[in-house]
């Protein structure tokens, strides 16, 4: 795909997808919901659509009304349908790591497998902590897809997290639904709390205290679910204003939660002017974003502050290129097993363009420069990359020529469009 430099600042309005992580869980946690779940402004994308597959082949009908909203009508947990045929993740590690967890409860086997690059993604950090409360999961002899998953009568107990993952979290609070005791998860840092949420909301008996989160066996009930703007897919929009003097953008309807917000709070130590707006708070918080672009200044990221925007690292890299001074990101080692090595994918394609940056195993050392040229670059299959690199290339001097711009359809299918839309409305 030829991407052309912008001509002008980003001044505009912008309404997002919904929230790529809520609609995951609205759509699995169906399956153990007793009475519908109903889901309005749901993503649809690629990455979703895996976990709506794995949600009907469980047992859940699935109805779409004319203004879109899905109605999910699950078995409950007891009457879990075996699936007839492997479960076919795609891409989406969430539905994968997801549902390990939710198939604890299955009086059956199933299979998990998915697509090359998620069958190269690191799974035994799932399966090994369900086996330590009882439930069988089998992986590949390297603990690598496709799992196998017996559910039945599982012992619960604690469980002391190595990785901070709020994936394996969640895999381990559906588990405990319905294990034979408490299932109690302690995490190293804080993740995001979407599924404590979402199953308090659905009725769980389930306690936080700091980084450890304790849940009860029994059954939930089904909500209804509003997703609100995806801020991950909001951060690429930001990160655009943020590199063009004299934008302000509005983000309407994002979700607010405050482990998905490093993004804008590293962006404001840059020196990127940003007003908040919340507008309401349970049973997530939902408000308005405010970005005005200006001069950025060079950044420290790392520790604990990593797990809230990882999947922004990629982008505060780009932002850091075009900073005044040095920055330095580490901590970041999981960039290296995400959909592809995203420290590697970085370096390589903001190189290309001119970027002063060098590879760190954990992230990346940074000198910004006065400005990046357009160049032939690869996105190495990875949504995010392909994403952050097209925001490069519209600050770019000259046109880039992107590899692998399908990817988005992962997770942000109108990506482009609105894209096009936002370059023909600047100024």
């Amino acid at each position: 795909m030829k991407l052309e430099p912008w001509a002008a600042p980003l001044q505009r309005t912008m309404q997002l997808p919904g929230d790529k992580s809520i609609t995951h869980r609205a759509m699995l946690f169906s399956v153990l919901a007793q009475g519908p779940m109903v889901v309005r402004g749901w993503l649809d994308a690629q990455d979703t659509r895996s976990s709506l597959n794995v949600a009907r082949a469980l047992g859940v009908s699935v109805t779409q009304t004319a203004n879109g909203d899905l109605v999910l009508h699950g078995p409950g947990a007891a009457a879990m349908r075996e699936p007839d045929e492997v479960l076919d993740c795609g891409n989406s590690g969430t539905t994968m790591r997801l549902t390990a967890g939710l198939l604890s409860g299955l009086h059956g086997i199933a299979v998990l497998s998915g697509d090359s690059s998620l069958r190269r993604r690191p799974m035994a950090r799932v399966a090994e902590p369900l086996r330590a409360i009882g439930v069988t999961v089998l992986t590949r002899r390297d603990g690598q897809a496709p799992l196998i998953v017996q559910g039945g009568p599982h012992s619960g107990g604690a469980v002391r997290l190595p990785i901070a993952s709020a994936q394996v979290k969640s895999a381990l609070l559906l588990a405990g639904l319905s294990a034979d005791r408490p299932v109690q998860v302690a995490e190293p840092v804080r993740t995001r709390d979407h599924t404590e949420r979402m199953l308090r909301a659905m009725g769980a008996d389930l306690t936080v205290e700091g980084t450890t989160v304790t849940i009860h066996p029994g059954s939930v009930r089904g909500m209804e679910v509003q997703v609100p703007g995806d801020p991950s897919s909001a951060a690429f929009w930001a990160a655009a204003a943020a590199l063009m003097p004299g934008s302000r953008l509005h983000l309407a309807g994002v979700l607010l939660n405050p482990s998905r917000i490093g993004f804008y709070r590293v962006l404001e130590r840059m020196g990127v002017q940003i007003t908040m707006r919340i507008a309401r708070q349970e049973p997530e918080p939902v408000g308005d974003l405010i970005i005005e672009g200006g001069a950025l200044r060079g950044v420290r990221v790392a520790g604990a502050e990593v797990p809230d925007l990882v999947d922004e690292i990629p982008l505060v890299a780009l932002l850091a290129a075009r900073a005044e001074g040095e920055s330095l990101i580490t901590g970041a080692g999981e960039l290296r097993v995400k959909e592809s090595d995203r420290i590697h994918a970085t370096v390589d394609g903001l190189s290309r363009m001119g970027a002063r940056i060098a590879e760190l195993p954990d992230g990346f050392q940074i000198e910004g420069v006065p400005s990046l040229s357009g160049a032939e670059v690869d996105a190495y299959d990875d949504h995010r990359i392909a994403m952050m690199l097209t925001v490069a290339s519209a600050i770019a001097t000259g046109p880039t020529w992107l590899h692998g711009s399908e990817s988005v359809a992962i997770s942000y299918p109108e990506f482009f469009q609105q894209m096009h839309s936002a370059q023909r409305g600047a100024g």
